[in-house]
């Protein structure tokens, strides 16, 4: 007679389909997210373009998820593995790290399926050896899975809310430093949660009448943002991306978040404006419209590969007052005067967790320190092309006070010309922290978390 945790390892049923390929592709993803330093979306687009439509949606979701919640499956782990769990190869590690998060988030794939194909992954990929260390880790966590919310009762506070909320710890204390135990953990919740898609209306090109109407024929339910009528949420994004409407340049994949930052620089036609840090080209595209087409944008990014990008968005939008430059914004190749510039600086993104889980393991709090710097440096190149009374807008992607307030109170101090300009007139309250700053957050706005500030340039 077999034991009951042997009837664990036993080949699938005919009717459930095998997934290994699938299974396979996914730590594949995961071992190249660890070791390079790769956009996870950009990758998963690159990775899945030979997968049929469920094995992509699975591997997706797989992805994302050990992702999300690396830290936690990784403490289970650390328990149930006998040898030093970390310096177990990657590969075994991301292959245990995506069956546990199977068995513990997801209920439509049955255990024994999740643990047969994880064993047979290792026995193609290394040897029996490996094999049956998988088998053995798997089956101790279904054995033992009730153990650990006694364990987790242990831990002091700190630990306790990383384990729960599957962010760094040095995060966690960051945070909680800056807004308090019950803000971090509504912040963090959001964190994990599968974001929900915008698209901004190109409003130089979109029929709205017939756009929604094809939303509502093709079952694609959908939300006008409150506050700013040109987003909208789509819910289905899967099937939205199927229809013309990007392609047909109606709308472009943006964040409420992102379009604020235009909405103060307010481009007008005819001016003379540039943007500093422009791929992959939400931003831009949204200024040349502003503009209805009509001024100049100089557009500049210093990666060849997020040029294209911009250059093919804007090209989609049907835009054409625009000028792209493969150049570093530190030392701008430019000597116009512009009349507006604006730099959405390079951050540690800690405002888009949801949709950039990796940043949580890839940042660090040196990082912090490092982007400020770079921050400031973008500013100071900026005021040397800015007209007599001309507008510099900053913004981030980023929650991060070093990055946002403390850029500009250093800014402001070495630039006495600069003075900020109040935001109150040209924003909803409820997006702003004071009269000067547009503050997002994730859990509160239903946005990306992001800031904002805008400096005017004092006539002599």
């Amino acid at each position: 007679m077999q034991k009951d945790d042997e009837l664990l390892y036993i080949e699938p049923k005919a009717d459930y389909p095998s997934q290994i390929n699938a299974r396979s592709k996914v730590i594949d993803i995961l071992t190249k997210v660890e070791t390079r330093q790769a956009f996870t979306d950009k990758l998963l687009e690159r990775e899945l373009i030979n997968l049929n439509d469920n094995d992509r949606r699975f591997v997706t979701e797989i992805v994302n998820g050990v992702l999300r919640w690396r830290l936690r499956l990784d403490w289970y782990l650390n328990q149930l593995y006998s040898g030093d769990y970390e310096n177990l190869i990657l590969e075994v590690k991301n292959n245990l790290r995506s069956s546990v998060y199977q068995l513990v988030y997801l209920d439509k794939i049955p255990p024994y399926a999740v643990l047969y194909e994880a064993v047979e992954i290792a026995k193609m990929k290394y040897n029996q050896k490996t094999a049956n260390l998988v088998n053995a880790v798997l089956r101790n966590y279904l054995r033992q899975s009730k153990k650990f919310d006694i364990l987790e009762t242990q831990l002091d506070i700190l630990d306790k809310l990383a384990i729960k909320f599957s962010h760094p710890k040095w995060l966690i204390q960051r945070w909680i430093e800056y807004w308090g135990i019950d803000e971090v953990s509504l912040l963090c919740q959001i964190n994990n949660t599968p974001p929900r898609i915008a698209v901004r209306l190109n409003e130089l090109q979109v029929n709205k009448e017939q756009f929604f109407t094809s939303l509502e024929e093709n079952n694609i339910s959908f939300e006008v943002h409150e506050d700013f009528k040109n987003f909208v949420w789509i819910d289905n994004f899967q099937k939205f991306r199927q229809m013309d409407f990007l392609k047909n340049g109606w709308v472009t994949v943006q964040d409420v978040s992102t379009g604020l930052p235009v909405l103060v620089l307010d481009p007008q036609p005819g001016e003379i404006v540039l943007d500093m840090c422009a791929a992959p080209g939400g931003k831009t595209s949204y200024i040349a419209e502003k503009m209805h087409n009509a001024g100049t944008i100089l557009a500049l990014d210093k990666h060849i590969s997020r040029i294209r990008m911009l250059r093919d968005n804007l090209f989609r939008l049907k835009f054409s007052n625009y000028n792209i430059a493969v150049a570093d914004s530190l030392s701008l190749p430019s000597k116009v005067q512009f009349d507006k510039i604006l730099i959405d600086a390079p951050c540690t993104g800690f405002g888009v967790l949801n949709k950039r889980a990796d940043l949580k393991w890839k940042r660090t709090e040196q990082d912090i320190s490092n982007m400020k710097e770079l921050q400031i440096n973008l500013l100071k190149s900026a005021t040397s092309v800015l007209k007599e009374n001309g507008k510099i807008v900053y913004s981030t992607c980023t929650i991060e006070p070093e990055e946002n307030e403390k850029v500009v109170e250093e800014f402001l101090n070495a630039y006495s010309d600069f003075k900020l300009i109040k935001l109150s007139d040209l924003m909803p309250k409820k997006y702003l922290s004071d009269q000067y700053f547009i503050r997002t957050f994730p859990h509160k706005h239903g946005m990306d978390g992001s800031f904002a500030a805008a400096f005017q340039k004092n006539s002599n």
